[in-house]
This record gives structure tokens, C-alpha cells and sequence, in this order.
């Protein structure tokens, strides 16, 4: 049982990951006088707690054990061991497969005596294909490491394409929700789930990808090779949502999908379209100056991408589409948004952001809200919050 725990793939140890691994001995030492004082027992510098690593088990999403896993799989890997009496277990990892591998980050527990399990979350790509390996590493301070293995096949899926309306028999409401978005029919159900004929003659999750990552919305919403926010005439450039995401503080914590449910349109459904609202990750975050009634994407996301028309003159420019920069910098002069030339986005060491005259002049311009000027925007921003 755990008393304290720390993850180095959490947003609070991001120090953690880049301390190099001969370090982490220096910190297990500390570690163990730390946890002699607490659990009351005597300890000298080669009077190591003992490990017994068993074993390795891998789980499906459902919690399943098996031996062969659809591509695109959120697999859980389970390190078990046990220790003859408390002290400090610090474990890390690889997965590798034919053609994809990745890391399990660093972990660092204090356990008590007894059995114990560690375990990573790890999403396999949607085109892993072949055998894979997981490899576990246990770190032993003044003693040899301990490694242990284990093996799994990724499923083959030799399919063909039958068309979305074939998912329409078994799938109607996720069908006609599709088929109001502007996702139809220009991107069909396979075209992020993969050919579907042996999902519909088995209807088994195995033979369907089922691909969260933000890479495959990043097939279609992207320019360039996706590390330059493009801009043009004032504007940031249409269909770069993955590009917009990836530079801000978001593309470290979230993917698309943990706001967005793309089986349904946001016009058409908001409710069901969008999974997380800010709030929920935002609790902290208080609203004044009347504003309570205003959503979070009114000030944060506004209209400042471009896709067919514009409104407004001069700092009132308003586009037609929603930014996913996020971040306002409210000391920032208009023009600071974007480089000298005017054809990306300018970032400093926050990344990307947005200035007042998108964030607020779109409203307070008059016709929206009252009118407002961005010398009056740049004076009152730090009170909304």
C-alpha cells in the first residue's frame, strides 16, 4: 500500500523527468532515511530493502487479460512485486513493437512490506501491427537492476471498406448525429475507424480502430508540418487546429477527444459535442466584472481564424472561426500577434498568444456589447479573473 506516490508523467513532477537516472540513486538513498525514520526501523547503507519482482500482466481498456490486442488499444501494463520490509521501489519502462515504440516515465513509491503493484496507461498507435515487447526496469540502489519482460501480438485487421452507411445498422444515432456534422461526407466513419467489413460480420471492438490520438485529427486539421501557427491579411489561417494545439500548455495535458465528442456537431448538438467544459479543469478560476454569463471560449477562443468572410474594420475585425491558442497576453500590442511579415504567429516563452483586440474589441465594439477601446481593454483585463 502506498503512502506516497510520485509520477513522473504528472504535471506536478516535471523536474522528475529531467533528472538523469544515475541521480535517482541519490534520491532513493534520501528516500530510505526518510522512510526509516517514519516506519521506525534502522537502516546502514547496504541494509537495502529487498525486492522480488514477479511479473508483468497487460489489460485491455475493459480490464481484460489476453495475448493479442486490436491496434489503437489503450493498454495497462502491471508490474507486481513485493518487498520484505518498507522502503522505496522506483520502476521505468519501454514498449516497442514492429514499427512504433514508447516509454513508461519513471515512477517512485514508497511501499509498505508486502505485495505491491505499479502500473502505466499506454495507447498503442492505430497502425501498430506484429509482436510487441514490454520491458520493466526496477532500480536497486548499490545493486544490480532487475529486469522483467513480457509479450503480447498486435491483431491483424485485413478488412475492406463497406461505406458509413453500412454502420448505420447497428450504429444509428452515432450515424445521424455524423451525418449533421460537417465532418459528412467528406470524412466518413472509416476514415478514422478504419475498413470496417470484418467489424461488421464480427461486430467485435477487435476489428475496428479505435484511434484516440490527436494525430489522426491532425491528418486533415493541419498546415505545413504542423510547427508554424500560418497567418494571413490580420488572421490566423483556417484549418490549423492542430497546429494551434500542439503550441499551447493544452497539447501537454489534453488531446482533442478530451473535449470534443467528433460524432456529433457543435452547432447542431453542443451538449453532446463537447465532452469537458473548461470549468472542469478549471475550478479555480473566478469570473467578475459581470461577466458571469459569458462561456469561457467567448474571451479565450474567439474569432480570430479565417475561413470564408471577416466583419468590422481595424481593431473590431472579427473572422469566422474560433482560435485553439487560448492564452491572452493583455500587455501585448495588436501587431506583437503576429511576426514581422505577417504570415505566423509570434511566440514568446509562454508559446502562441492572443492579443485584447480579438479577445475583447469582438464584443465591445459597439454593436455586440458596449463600445470600447483597446487602450480601456488593457487597463481592465487583470480584473476578470
Amino acid at each position: 500500500m502506498p503512502v506516497l506516490y510520485i509520477d513522473a508523467s504528472t504535471k506536478h513532477s516535471h523536474l522528475l523527468q529531467i533528472i538523469k537516472m544515475k541521480h535517482i540513486f541519490v534520491i532513493i538513498a534520501c528516500l530510505n532515511i526518510f522512510s526509516a525514520v517514519i516506519f521506525g526501523y534502522a537502516l546502514n547503507a547496504y541494509a537495502i530493502e529487498t525486492y522480488d519482482f514477479h511479473g508483468i500482466t497487460i489489460y485491455d481498456s475493459d480490464g481484460n487479460v489476453r495475448t493479442e490486442y486490436p491496434p489503437g488499444e489503450t493498454l495497462k501494463y502491471e508490474a507486481s512485486f513485493s518487498m520484505e520490509r518498507s522502503g522505496v521501489a522506483v520502476l521505468h519502462g519501454t514498449v516497442s513493437g514492429e514499427n512504433w515504440s514508447d516509454t513508461l516515465r519513471p515512477k517512485i513509491h514508497f511501499v509498505l512490506k508486502g505485495e505491491n503493484n505499479i502500473s502505466w496507461e499506454q495507447t498503442m498507435p492505430a497502425d501498430a501491427k506484429g509482436q510487441a515487447r514490454v520491458d520493466i526496469v526496477m532500480l536497486r540502489p548499490f545493486r544490480e537492476r532487475v529486469v522483467r519482460a513480457a509479450f503480447f501480438s498486435i491483431l491483424s485487421i485485413d478488412a475492406d471498406f463497406t461505406g458509413s452507411y453500412a454502420c448505420r445498422f447497428c450504429h444509428q444515432e452515432i450515424y445521424d448525429s455524423w451525418n449533421a456534422t460537417r465532418h459528412s461526407p467528406i470524412a466518413g466513419c472509416e476514415t478514422c475507424h478504419g475498413p470496417g467489413s470484418e467489424h461488421s460480420i464480427t461486430q467485435s471492438r477487435d476489428y475496428i480502430v479505435i484511434d484516440r490520438s490527436p494525430e489522426l485529427c491532425g491528418k486533415c486539421h493541419i498546415r505545413n508540418d504542423s510547427t508554424v501557427i500560418e497567418a494571413k491579411n490580420g488572421f490566423i489561417r483556417n484549418q490549423q487546429q492542430f497546429n494551434e494545439w500542439r503550441e499551447t500548455a493544452h497539447g501537454k495535458d489534453t488531446v482533442c477527444n478530451s473535449c470534443h465528442n467528433t460524432h456529433f456537431s457543435l452547432a447542431a448538438d453542443r451538449q453532446k459535442s463537447i465532452k469537458a467544459e473548461c470549468r472542469d479543469c478549471h475550478k479555480d478560476k473566478t469570473i467578475y466584472l459581470n461577466m458571469q454569463a459569458l462561456l469561457c471560449e467567448d474571451c479565450h477562443m474567439p474569432f480570430a481564424v479565417l475561413k470564408s468572410e471577416s466583419r468590422g474594420d481595424g481593431l473590431y475585425r472579427k473572422a469566422d472561426m474560433r482560435s485553439h491558442v487560448w492564452r491572452i497576453k493583455g500587455d501585448a500590442e495588436p501587431g506583437e500577434m503576429f511576426n514581422s511579415t505577417g504570415n505566423e504567429l509570434t511566440r514568446d516563452s509562454g508559446g502562441p498568444f492572443l492579443t485584447l483586440n480579438f479577445s475583447c474589441l469582438g464584443c465591445h465594439n459597439g454593436q455586440n456589447s458596449v463600445y470600447e477601446d483597446f487602450e480601456a481593454m488593457q487597463q481592465t483585463f487583470t480584473l476578470i479573473h
